[in-house]
């Protein structure tokens, strides 16, 4: 008998084209580690936000509104103007009426635990018209394309991190988790992974990049297509419905791509894969979320203006220099190597895609040139209502 060489039955450190059962094989395997990985985070900071974030508000601190519905502009949040201790009996049986509470202050109940109950529903309504201005912003700015919108500004927390999750609504803590675990992806497929390979020159760590991002992008686009069967939010992203198309095109366009490098991956030009993974996701992208993490947290700017701020100057320069100055080289590198090494009609689909890719980086630039500008603009709004008015 002659002996065979045995490799794993999952194994990254080839550099030729795989066969289909090979490449499905490993995908499946990279789906069912980021189905345990994802599930991790999300397990991990829910953890995180009922131990840490979940405090109750001191009633010194609350604060709830004059007028039932409260205003809920665009834009910046109204802040509540009756603060709860010196509330009137009328003024806070009215709010828990509105609230859905018929019954306050109950007889059997001290003082203060009846006060603990108001500010919690004070928090929760904070929280929930802060949720219902972002979602349509959302959906005015993605679907119905309109223009001139505010951004929605989250109102100063009340005490901080500590009752931060309290003062949260449901659908903006599901996109807050979300953004923790798209991050935390990116930070892997889109920077480690690559500077990995960048540094070392190690074929095992592009491969598993490669196959590590297709596995998340199927897991992705698997979950916008059941939310559509089912009507249903069931996506990583918990974004609003009118941003699901946006994100099967973009999942699907990064499919095409990974999958054309790991089946071209012999010819490949590898640095320039890792490059255009940092472009997107490592240097961008992950700033993106980051700034998404900040907008719903005690570090926005309505607590942390200059915190804030600057986020957006770190995140818009390097949209302007990843996504429009590289992404120049990037395209004609990518589309020139694509046609001398497989021909015009593999190179005019890669083109086309990068184009799809070119719009969705303008509309990024436009978007946190905007959120930096409005954001300064805030807080030049601030220092001229600190400023004592001259007698």
């Amino acid at each position: 008998m002659t002996n065979r060489p045995t490799t794993s039955a999952v194994d990254f450190t080839s550099s030729r084209a795989p066969s289909i059962d090979e490449f499905a094989l490993k995908v499946v395997f990279m789906l069912i580690v980021w189905t345990c990985l994802l599930a991790f985070v999300n397990k991990l900071c829910q953890a995180v936000a009922r131990k840490f974030w979940s405090y109750p508000v001191p009633i010194t601190s609350a604060s709830i509104p004059s007028k039932l519905p409260h205003p809920n502009p665009q834009g910046s949040a109204v802040s509540f103007d009756i603060p709860l201790m010196q509330a009137t009996d009328e003024q806070i049986g009215a709010f828990m009426k509105f609230r859905g509470c018929e019954t306050w202050p109950d007889e059997k109940q001290s003082r203060d635990i009846a006060l603990r109950q108001v500010t919690h529903a004070a928090a929760e309504y904070k929280g929930f018209l802060y949720e219902e201005r972002t979602m349509k912003w959302i959906d005015d700015h993605f679907r119905l394309r309109l223009p001139k919108l505010k951004y929605p500004y989250v109102d100063s927390h009340w005490n901080g991190w500590s009752s931060f999750w309290i003062e949260t609504g449901e659908h903006i803590r599901n996109m807050f988790l979300s953004s923790v675990a798209v991050l935390f992806e990116h930070c892997i497929n889109g920077l480690m992974l690559p500077v990995c390979y960048l540094i070392t020159h190690n074929d095992a760590y592009l491969n598993v990049c490669l196959y590590s991002e297709v596995g998340y992008m199927v897991y992705a686009t698997m979950w916008i297509i059941i939310s559509y069967v089912y009507n249903k939010d069931v996506t990583v992203e918990q974004m609003h419905r009118s941003v699901w198309p946006l994100l099967l095109v973009h999942h699907i366009s990064s499919l095409i791509l990974c999958i054309g490098c790991i089946y071209c991956i012999e010819s490949a030009p590898k640095e320039l894969i890792c490059w255009v993974l940092l472009a997107l996701l490592g240097l961008t992208s992950s700033l993106h979320y980051v700034g998404q993490i900040l907008d719903f947290s005690p570090f926005a700017q309505a607590n942390k203006p200059w915190l804030r701020m600057s986020a957006h100057i770190v995140c818009l320069c390097s949209q302007i220099v990843f996504r429009m100055i590289y992404w120049l080289h990037i395209v004609y590198m990518t589309v020139t190597h694509t046609l001398e090494a497989h021909g015009t009609q593999l190179a005019a689909l890669v083109l086309i895609i990068l184009v799809l890719f070119t719009v969705f980086n303008a509309d990024f630039v436009k978007f946190h040139y905007k959120a930096t500008k409005g954001c300064w603009l805030k807080i030049q709004q601030g220092k001229r209502l600190a400023k004592p008015k001259d007698l």
